[in-house]
């Protein structure tokens, strides 16, 4: 494909089918390991979930700030005719993902009991949470390594090989938690199992793709190592600070739940952190479907295909964030209880929950779309901005706040609110410059 001069709109399409079954598959990997633990352990098992889901972010946030930095500056070389310089990107993106994976892995396995404490456990869901995130703390680096080499398979062109690798990957996964979770019956350890068995062999057959030279992808020693590494952070950052929000906010979340609702609504919020994980991947996969578009075309200089893979992406990021709104308010019962069994006292929390999470679906979309869109026309500072704002500032700031006025209501109305606030900035800014821009011409 010739992202420079083929049809924005099918170039758009043959990213974005690719990118939303690869998002699918990777949320599948929580998705069905919050199913099993649900239905075989309950829901002590799943609160516990919402306890260690900031592990992913950690992993994700390594990932996506080397991944997405490396290959959205490497696409832009590329895009301005200098490939070289695109090939240095890439080589000083892999040292800077394993430095930091290291750093991360090292001291998440030396102090886990600290860390699940940390995130709001009790003596009841601690020992839960550390069947579960041995596992995942244990195998951290084929975590990071998935979403990361994943950002530049894409990028290198080849869609579907991500999107085929995600889904064996997933794949095995669904067919670990049921073997390991039911006839097995291991439990929390099980799922874990089942989710690192899908997470390696996803990343092998990424690897294979690189090693076996079926990519363009090719190291070149950096000019200077540090300048590069600074140019990766600071393009990256406004993806990855979107996943290391998720720790803050789980973090202040969690104990928030704890103190003022109890462990029905920490259940229920477990559910909700998994659904929404996977609403997350699917609206950043729109950006990623954008992105090689956009940047390689903001290099070459075509501001009208940059600003039409924009809109597209724009259109769906509001219509699957409306879609998936609309089904979690009309069936809040219906969907929880795919996960986990209802005891009397979470069916009764349910309903409530769930329908004010759900509206935050929507201003979701648009601002997680903006972030990657952004990033793509070199405007780091703005989609950091957009990440900040939608993460640990206003929803710190609201998670604080909201329950001293509201009581347990607060929590969640204190979410979407944050979403909101954040969604009107990045419309306003997105559409400023794109007048600002569309001016220039004329």
């Amino acid at each position: 494909m010739d992202l420079i001069k083929d049809d924005v709109r099918k170039l758009f399409y043959q990213f974005l089918i690719p990118a939303i079954s690869s998002a699918v598959a990777v949320a599948a990997y929580s998705l069905v390991d919050t199913i099993a633990i649900g239905q075989g352990v309950g829901p002590d098992g799943t609160a516990a979930c919402a306890l260690v889901l900031p592990i992913f972010s950690i992993a994700n946030f390594i990932a996506l700030l080397c991944g997405i930095g490396g290959s959205v500056l490497r696409s832009r070389a590329r895009g301005s005719g200098n490939c070289e310089k695109g090939d240095a990107y890439f080589t000083a993106s892999i040292v800077l993902v394993v430095t930091l994976t290291l750093v991360a892995w090292i001291l998440g396995n030396l102090f886990q009991d600290q860390f699940y404490r940390l995130c709001g456990a009790d003596e009841l869901l601690l020992p839960y949470a550390m069947d579960y995130g041995a596992w995942i703390f244990g195998f951290m680096p084929s975590f990071v390594m998935t979403a990361f080499l994943g950002c530049y398979v894409r990028m290198d062109g080849s869609p579907k090989f991500a999107m085929y690798s995600t889904l064996i990957g997933g794949v095995v996964n669904m067919i670990g938690d049921w073997l390991f979770v039911f006839p097995l019956n291991m439990g929390m350890a099980g799922a874990a199992i089942a989710t690192v068995c899908g997470s390696v062999v996803q990343a092998l057959m990424l690897l294979s793709y690189i090693l076996l030279k079926k990519t363009s992808l090719k190291p070149a020693k950096p000019f200077r190592w540090i300048p590069a590494f600074r140019k990766i952070i600071v393009t990256g950052f406004s993806a990855g600070i979107g996943a290391l929000a998720v720790i803050a906010v789980s973090f202040i979340a969690n104990n928030q739940i704890m103190h003022y609702a109890g462990g029905a609504a920490l259940a229920v919020y477990g559910v909700l952190g998994t659904v929404a994980a996977l609403f997350t991947s699917i609206f950043s996969g729109i950006g990623q479907a954008a992105q090689p578009i956009a940047s390689q075309n903001y290099g070459a200089g075509n501001m009208d295909r940059c600003w039409l893979a924009g809109k597209l992406g724009l259109k769906n990021a509001l219509l699957f964030g409306t879609l998936f709104a609309a089904v979690s308010i009309a069936f809040p019962v219906e969907v929880a209880g795919v996960f986990m069994k209802m005891t009397p006292e979470v069916e009764e929390v349910t309903p409530y929950i769930m329908r004010v999470f759900s509206l935050s679906y929507i201003p979701q979309a648009v601002c997680l779309f903006c972030v990657y869109f952004l990033q793509s026309m070199v405007r780091p500072k703005m989609a950091t901005l957009i990440s900040l704002l939608r993460g640990m500032v206003l929803n710190g700031t609201f998670l604080m706040v909201f329950p001293l006025i509201w009581g347990s209501g607060g929590i969640w109305w204190a979410i979407f609110a944050a979403e909101l606030v954040t969604m009107l900035i990045a419309i306003f800014y997105t559409f400023t410059f794109y007048r600002r821009q569309t001016y220039a011409k004329t």
